[in-house]
């Protein structure tokens, strides 16, 4: 499956997270299970998600909107968030940002998604309720494609001046089959006006729910986590397979099978030891008939439990820096050993942006 690369791009704004490919992206279960309950129990409503910079918030954004041919030839969306009887389009927002301009950005993302001119849009700048008017003639136009929503999404609100800001409409006064999106860093990160403003504006109640997510919360951690673990299991396969194989090469004596915690918990790590042993033995026939030896893998284990540690330390816990440093890791161009030593902050992202 491929990614087109005529998906929707974002107003204006030099996001740090591209999505090459399909390969780049990662679904958040943490951000998608909570969002698409909402898409099923409402008709139009608020949705905003606040999270703090760099946890993935575009990149979930980026998700939603980008598509690719799936088995039948037609197009579909790289994340699950939307169903299928859902479109979105999508527009970030940058200080320059002003209501004329997001409204440009998103008739542009909607002919991109629809193939075809969006309803006219003079006037839809000049108010909350012309906007939800225009919004309403989206709508409509999506539905005659079959779509039983049009979910807008506006990144990174916290950006928005104060007239853009005061474009957007409230709950109530959404179109039926509409529903905003929103996304924003936490409130720590916003001017306090504007926050008060918008957190007035969008405050929990019928139709609106406020998602928050934080570095430390569990589920966002263990997102980091799984990927962590399915994108480096190549590499700590490769390590554990130098040691076996040297393990036969040297003869060198160990304690036969055994049982690690690690490996029951991961069985797609356990089962790929077991066949990489098997072909080893192949090559080795005095070992053939042996159980894998679990004992001396333990200091590869070890080496990827500090590598995990290192590597969520370093990146402070956000998903764009975590990310980069998995991609380099997986690829070879940071070692496991070098981790520990990277710098924070600002300096590790010239670290990453040297290697490429």
């Amino acid at each position: 499956m491929t990614q087109q690369p005529s998906a929707q791009k974002f107003a204006a704004a030099p996001f740090a997270l591209a999505l090459d490919s399909d390969g780049d992206y990662v679904s958040p279960a943490h951000l998608r299970t909570p969002f698409r309950s909402f898409l099923v129990s409402c008709d139009r409503g608020v949705y905003w998600l606040r999270m703090p910079g760099g946890a993935g918030k575009t990149q979930f954004v980026r998700g939603i909107i980008a598509r690719r041919t799936g088995k039948e030839g037609s197009l579909e969306g790289i994340d699950s968030a939307i169903s299928s009887g859902a479109r979105a389009i999508a527009a970030g927002l940058t200080a320059q940002a002003s209501p004329a301009a997001l409204v440009e950005a998103l008739k542009a993302a909607f002919e991109a998604e629809h193939g075809l001119p969006a309803p006219e849009a003079s006037g839809a700048s000049e108010s909350p309720e012309a906007f939800a008017g225009w919004l309403a003639a989206l709508a409509v136009v999506a539905a005659g494609q079959g779509a039983k929503r049009l979910v807008v999404c506006i990144d990174g609100i916290e950006a928005a001046d104060d007239l853009t800001l005061s474009l957007l409409p409230a709950a109530a006064a959404l179109p039926g089959g509409v529903v905003l999106l929103l996304t924003s860093r936490a409130a720590a990160d916003w001017p306090a006006e504007p926050f008060a403003a918008a957190a007035e504006r969008f405050a929990p109640g019928p139709g609106v729910v406020i998602h928050e997510i934080g570095l430390a919360d569990a589920e966002y951690v263990g997102w980091l986590r799984r990927l962590f673990v399915e994108r480096l299991r190549p590499l700590l396969r490769s390590r554990a397979n130098a040691l076996l194989l040297s393990l036969m090469e040297t003869r060198a004596s160990y304690e036969r099978g055994g049982r690690d915690a690690r490996l029951t918990a991961d069985p797609v790590l356990r089962d790929g030891l077991k066949d990489d042993w098997k072909k080893l033995t192949n090559k080795f026939p005095r070992y053939s008939g042996q159980q894998l030896p679990v004992e001396p893998l333990a200091p590869v284990l070890d080496t990827f439990d500090r590598l995990w540690v290192d590597t969520l330390a370093r990146s402070e816990g956000r998903a764009d820096r975590f990310f980069l440093m998995v991609r380099h890791l997986a690829a070879g161009g940071l070692t496991v050993e070098a981790v520990s030593d990277l710098p924070e902050g600002e300096a590790l992202d010239a670290r990453l942006a040297a290697l490429g």
